[in-house]
Protein backbone atom coordinates (compact mmCIF):
# COMPACT_ATOMS: atom_id res chain seq x y z
CA UNK A 1 0.00 0.00 0.00
CA UNK A 2 0.92 3.58 -0.83
CA UNK A 3 1.02 6.29 1.60
CA UNK A 4 -2.27 7.65 0.13
CA UNK A 5 -3.57 4.68 0.44
CA UNK A 6 -2.74 3.40 3.77
CA UNK A 7 -4.18 6.98 4.96
CA UNK A 8 -7.54 6.05 3.12
CA UNK A 9 -8.11 2.36 4.70
CA UNK A 10 -7.03 4.21 8.07
CA UNK A 11 -9.42 6.59 7.96
CA UNK A 12 -12.05 4.43 6.32
CA UNK A 13 -11.59 2.03 9.20
CA UNK A 14 -11.88 4.31 11.99
CA UNK A 15 -15.17 6.02 10.34
CA UNK A 16 -16.78 2.46 10.31
CA UNK A 17 -15.43 1.66 13.79
CA UNK A 18 -16.86 4.32 14.84
CA UNK A 19 -19.96 4.02 13.77
CA UNK A 20 -20.66 0.30 14.00
CA UNK A 21 -17.75 -1.19 16.07
CA UNK A 22 -15.42 -3.66 15.48
CA UNK A 23 -17.89 -6.67 14.06
CA UNK A 24 -20.72 -5.86 11.56
CA UNK A 25 -24.12 -7.58 11.16
CA UNK A 26 -25.30 -8.34 7.41
CA UNK A 27 -27.86 -5.32 7.72
CA UNK A 28 -24.67 -3.25 8.71
CA UNK A 29 -22.54 -4.44 6.10
CA UNK A 30 -25.57 -4.32 3.46
CA UNK A 31 -25.53 -0.82 4.53
CA UNK A 32 -22.31 0.11 4.31
CA UNK A 33 -21.71 -1.28 0.94
CA UNK A 34 -24.93 0.39 -0.12
CA UNK A 35 -26.82 -2.98 -1.17
CA UNK A 36 -29.70 -4.77 -0.07
CA UNK A 37 -29.13 -7.42 2.71
CA UNK A 38 -30.46 -10.23 0.22
CA UNK A 39 -27.91 -9.50 -2.13
CA UNK A 40 -25.55 -9.36 0.40
CA UNK A 41 -26.69 -12.70 1.24
CA UNK A 42 -27.06 -14.22 -1.97
CA UNK A 43 -23.55 -13.27 -2.54
CA UNK A 44 -22.15 -14.85 0.70
CA UNK A 45 -23.91 -17.79 -0.07
CA UNK A 46 -22.25 -18.26 -3.66
CA UNK A 47 -19.02 -17.12 -2.12
CA UNK A 48 -19.04 -14.45 -4.77
CA UNK A 49 -18.20 -10.88 -4.56
CA UNK A 50 -18.17 -10.42 -0.81
CA UNK A 51 -16.08 -9.15 1.92
CA UNK A 52 -14.75 -12.13 4.12
CA UNK A 53 -17.39 -12.90 7.06
CA UNK A 54 -17.02 -14.85 10.44
CA UNK A 55 -19.83 -17.56 11.64
CA UNK A 56 -20.91 -17.27 15.45
CA UNK A 57 -21.68 -20.18 17.16
CA UNK A 58 -25.48 -19.28 16.12
CA UNK A 59 -26.70 -18.26 12.81
CA UNK A 60 -25.43 -14.72 13.31
CA UNK A 61 -22.93 -13.73 10.26
CA UNK A 62 -20.05 -11.17 11.17
CA UNK A 63 -18.29 -8.75 8.75
CA UNK A 64 -15.21 -7.69 10.75
CA UNK A 65 -14.71 -4.14 9.50
CA UNK A 66 -11.73 -4.51 8.01
CA UNK A 67 -12.72 -6.91 5.89
CA UNK A 68 -15.28 -4.62 4.40
CA UNK A 69 -12.83 -1.83 4.20
CA UNK A 70 -10.41 -4.15 2.60
CA UNK A 71 -13.47 -5.10 0.03
CA UNK A 72 -14.22 -1.43 -0.79
CA UNK A 73 -10.38 -0.58 -1.89
CA UNK A 74 -10.34 -3.49 -3.87
CA UNK A 75 -13.29 -2.39 -5.37
CA UNK A 76 -12.38 0.59 -5.95
CA UNK A 77 -9.06 -0.42 -7.85
CA UNK A 78 -11.52 -2.28 -9.92
CA UNK A 79 -13.39 0.16 -11.26
CA UNK A 80 -12.87 2.15 -14.15
CA UNK A 81 -11.79 6.08 -13.94
CA UNK A 82 -13.63 8.16 -16.37
CA UNK A 83 -12.00 11.40 -17.20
Amino acid sequence: MSINEETLYTTMLNALITRFGLMLTSKQCAETLGISTRTLEERRKASSDCPSYVKSAGRTIYFPAQNIVQYQLEKTKQSIKIA
